[in-house]
């Protein structure tokens, strides 16, 4: 009974979680499989697919990188170190998480012949670096079309999966934005976006550096628990380990007489940027939610809906409303080559249909409308855009491994998953529809 009631609590804790970034529905609606995956780095292979543009010249050196237990930005460093370069110079299309084994491209910036030689002599651990050869062109997030997966589910029960792939093949898989939008461990960062809108650079400042948050080691969630009650800087800056550098440099600044506002501007600008993306994140999730709770399908839409259109690698193409031409949309939904958009809220965004009342009703229950999305720092605004809310995925197999030899007390298996995802979609989110439980 024990071991039940503590898998019911951890299951609880997970559902929180989800629903505390607005995904808060399945498409399914069979049973889960359960399981655990990133025991091992091994359990979760990605391999980027890109458009590479080769050629017997050009300034920049293309790599192909497989990596174990490396998370892209500190490889860059750990990299450009061992060239003795400038981080700034090499460039890649798409960051990829620690816990796994990633297979992506780079290009340096204008090596000589003799880094380039010291490039094939370079040894990073856990690392192999293949060098393909020059280009004309950097690479950059506008090359990566997608990410083939390769993913073991330890500890699960595959009976359902022929069942819940028939279900999402008939209603569609929700492209929701995964828990690693808001953060690592402390899923919060749509919670500072949404206090900027609304002008309270304390309050945002705050939830930042000190909001407690479950999951999060427990020593540091007293520290932040403390820092939360009392806001006295000198306790984060005695308190907090080095690793937590951001919530240091703002503290100290504080500490320095700047206001909230000003410390919060002294971040990065992609972490800046970060808020407000996720907080329009958190509105697209919650809608998307709304949406599967009341049709029950992403495959039906209404005139007053938009879609958008992709290729066979589901990059998106445009997105338009249907208005008139609800029979070409049928025809394109059909052949997997349209699907229905959901809106990010921005200050140039035309909310329409149903998806625009939602919008509206979710950010007046936030007390911000459309122009709290114009704000006087650049880094704080954006003008809003779409999203498919469905996942366009492709190359789907799934099999058992060792069912004799890995079944543990339980009788549980091992799973393998393999599948290809456009670029934005999650791994994570696809897999819950299978797991049924919160995978990060």
């Amino acid at each position: 009974m024990g071991g039940t009631d503590g898998t019911d609590r951890c299951l609880e804790t997970e559902h929180w979680i989800e629903r505390n970034v607005g995904i808060e529905v399945y498409s399914s609606s069979t049973p889960g499989t359960g399981g655990r995956i990133k025991e091992r780095p091994e359990d979760f292979v990605v391999e980027e697919v890109a458009r590479i543009k080769l050629s017997d010249e050009g300034s920049f050196t293309v790599i192909r990188v497989k990596k174990v237990n490396w998370d892209t930005l500190n490889f860059v460093r750990v990299l450009a170190k061992k060239l003795k370069i400038s981080q700034r110079r090499i460039e890649y299309a798409g960051t990829k998480d620690k816990r796994a084994v990633s297979i992506q491209y780079f290009s340096i910036y204008g090596l000589s012949d003799e880094q380039v030689e010291r490039l094939r002599n370079v040894r990073i651990r856990d690392a192999e670096i293949e060098i393909l050869g020059k280009s004309r062109s950097r690479i950059s997030l506008g090359d990566l079309l997608g990410n083939k997966f390769f993913v073991r589910v330890r500890g699960a029960d595959s009976t359902p999966v022929p069942e819940t792939l028939r279900e999402l093949e008939e209603r569609g898989v929700p492209n929701f934005f995964g828990l690693q939008r808001f953060g690592t461990m402390r899923f919060i960062t749509h919670r500072v976006g949404l206090e900027i809108l609304r002008g309270n650079y304390e309050e945002a400042f705050w939830i930042y550096v000190a909001m407690p948050f479950e999951g999060e080691n427990e020593e540091i969630r007293e520290v932040r628990r403390e820092l939360w009650e009392t806001r006295d800087p000198i306790i984060g800056l005695r308190e907090f380990p080095n690793y937590l550098r951001y919530e240091k440099i703002l503290l100290q600044a504080l500490r320095e007489g700047k206001s909230e506002e000003e410390a919060l501007l002294m971040l990065p600008k992609n972490l800046k940027l970060m808020f407000i993306h996720a907080y329009q994140s958190y509105v697209f999730n919650r809608t998307l939610s709304e949406r599967i709770r009341e049709f029950e399908t992403l495959r039906y839409v209404e005139e007053d809906d938009v879609v958008g259109f992709f290729d066979s690698h589901g990059i998106k193409e445009e997105f338009s409303p249907i208005e008139w031409r609800m029979k070409r949309v049928k025809f394109l939904m059909s052949v997997r080559r349209c699907a229905l958009a959901l809106p990010l809220p921005g200050y140039g965004s035309e909310l329409r249909g149903w998806a625009g009342e939602v919008v509206k009703e979710i950010l007046s229950e936030d007390g911000i409308g459309l122009e709290n999305f114009r704000q006087e720092h650049k880094e704080f605004s954006s003008k809003g855009g779409y999203r498919l809310a469905e996942m366009p995925f492709s190359e789907f197999e799934y099999e058992v491994e060792g069912v004799e030899a890995d079944r543990g007390a339980n009788g549980k298996e091992n799973v393998k998953f393999r599948f290809f995802l456009p670029k934005g979609s999650y791994a994570t989110v696809f897999l819950r529809e299978f797991t049924k439980s919160c995978l990060m």
